[in-house]
């Protein structure tokens, strides 16, 4: 089987090369960006994940695919390769 690298994006086109250090539950309505629309009450599976230098970026939607850096309010896109 393949290895999946993942790396995060960031608005100035940098790539870290990430891993999935823990995934948590968490209210949908607690997400920066979520779908409208949305039920109260509702659990996502919320990732956390961890670059090379060991900065933990947490999700911050609700489809897995936008990251924050702690300290930061730049917003990171994951990337799968």
């Amino acid at each position: 089987m393949k290895q999946v690298n993942m790396f995060l994006q960031g608005p100035g086109g940098e790539r870290r090369a990430v891993t999935l250090l823990a995934t948590e539950q968490v209210p949908l309505e607690t997400l920066v960006f979520h779908g409208p629309n949305t039920r109260p009450g509702v659990l996502v599976d919320l990732h956390i994940l961890v670059d090379e230098q060991g900065n933990l970026a947490r999700q911050i939607d609700h489809e897995g695919l936008r990251y924050r850096f702690s300290g930061s309010n730049a917003s990171w896109v994951l990337v799968v390769g």
